[in-house]
């Protein structure tokens, strides 16, 4: 059997024949790998030295370009040879230009990955046919195109290219799987992709309902959490209603019937009922909804408090101050306010508070409390604390 050459561009480059492999894990020369990437990538045509010459130096800070560009192409060579073969039977020259020999056998990631993507979309394939290229074609991609040239500049329109072309093989996998029912399978795709790709959301959402789907409420749960966390610190945002849709079902759950009243309450006790009450905001809404109705039945006061930290211009704080000093804050409201009473996140920027049989006097004390107590703990914090408070508006009936 005729010996093949085996290339990686996802995720990392190597080279590998015969059970000897190089790559750029852990390399210092930059330039040839670089010199390297690139005659791997334009495979199919001459590279001319002029355009490595500008590639390798584009601020021209090499005096004899030329001459360097040989003793490059000697170490590029040499270090190819460490698979087991010739240099220049890889790496051939001709009349100012280089080029790839393709005429040995090889097999490229980026090429497998195209052929199977293009099967995939053939019109009139079946749809079982088509889930198992689409699955196939996902399996390739282990990561970026070329990584650690990730932002040289001829590098990212093609990375584009191929992660655009894997998140929508995902996604087009993931409906083809949930068509029948195959949830494990999609919970295997989606917790990769969403390794490679932790800010896809559609991504998040196929894991989220496959996880419910097998009954891993909990985990769907902790996967939210984990989502609505990571937009908040990277963007500042929450994620869309689709997102927080299916927090809902997962916080309603697929109950199965029971009859013993003692099992389902040890099920709605809390195991460690510390400070006030933090929920998602979803949830926030429900009680405060239900307070609401409350306070109409019973005349019962209720009021509502923001909290809202701001730079010393009044604009919000860049993100990674903002994230360090709201966690900060989180602590701190959590000492300040009774066991009974419920907060939430409501941006990335406040927080919200629900005071139950609280004056407006004994309101403020509260939010000027948490003020205080959050200045005093934290006197470095290059952020301002500011509050208001509302009565609640009771639920009128008509």
């Amino acid at each position: 059997m005729e010996k093949t050459l085996k290339i990686n561009m996802f995720g990392e480059f190597s080279i590998a024949y015969d059970g000897n492999e190089i790559n750029d894990q852990g390399s210092r020369s930059k330039k040839l790998w670089t010199f390297l990437e690139y005659l791997v990538t334009f495979r199919e045509r001459e590279v001319y030295q002029s355009e490595l010459i500008d590639l390798l130096w584009p601020d021209g800070d090499v005096e004899n370009p030329e001459n360097t560009m040989k003793t490059l192409l000697h170490r590029v060579r040499s270090k190819v040879a460490e698979v087991g073969i010739e240099g220049k039977n890889l790496i051939l020259y001709r009349r100012g230009a280089y080029r790839w020999n393709t005429h040995i056998p090889q097999l490229v990631d980026t090429d497998v990955f195209e052929t199977y993507y293009q099967e995939a979309y053939l019109f009139g394939i079946s749809e079982e046919e088509k889930r198992k290229k689409l699955l196939a074609t996902a399996e390739i991609y282990k990561g970026d195109f070329l990584p650690k040239s990730g932002m040289e500049p001829w590098v990212v329109p093609i990375s584009t290219y191929y992660h655009g072309r894997y998140l929508k093989v995902v996604c087009d996998a993931a409906e083809s799987l949930e068509s029948i029912g195959a949830y494990d399978d999609i919970v295997s795709l989606c917790q990769k992709a969403s390794n490679l790709d932790p800010y896809e959301e559609g991504i998040h959402q196929h894991l989220i309902r496959a996880l419910m789907k097998t009954g891993r409420q909990q985990k769907a749960q902790a996967h939210y959490e984990y989502v609505n966390q990571l937009f908040f610190t990277k963007f500042g945002i929450t994620p869309s209603k689709e997102t927080t849709e299916l927090y809902k079902e997962i916080i309603k759950g697929n109950k199965s019937a029971e009859m013993d009243l003692g099992i389902i309450k040890e099920d709605l006790r809390e195991s460690e009922a510390q400070g006030a009450f933090f929920c998602e905001y979803e949830i926030f809404k429900d009680i405060y909804r239900l307070e609401a109705r409350s306070a109409a039945r019973t005349g019962q006061t209720v009021h509502l408090g923001l909290l809202t930290t701001t730079d010393a211009q009044g604009r919000q704080p860049e993100l990674k101050l903002l994230n360090r000093n709201m966690d900060r804050l989180r602590e701190v409201i959590a000492q300040c306010v009774r066991r009974g009473d419920v907060y939430t996140r409501y941006s990335v920027s406040q927080f919200l508070i629900m005071l139950p049989a609280t004056s407006y006097e004994s309101g403020e004390k509260v939010m000027g409390r948490i003020c205080r107590n959050f200045r005093s703990s934290n006197p470095k914090a290059a952020v301002i604390l500011k509050f208001s408070l509302q009565p609640m508006c009771p639920l009128e009936f008509g």
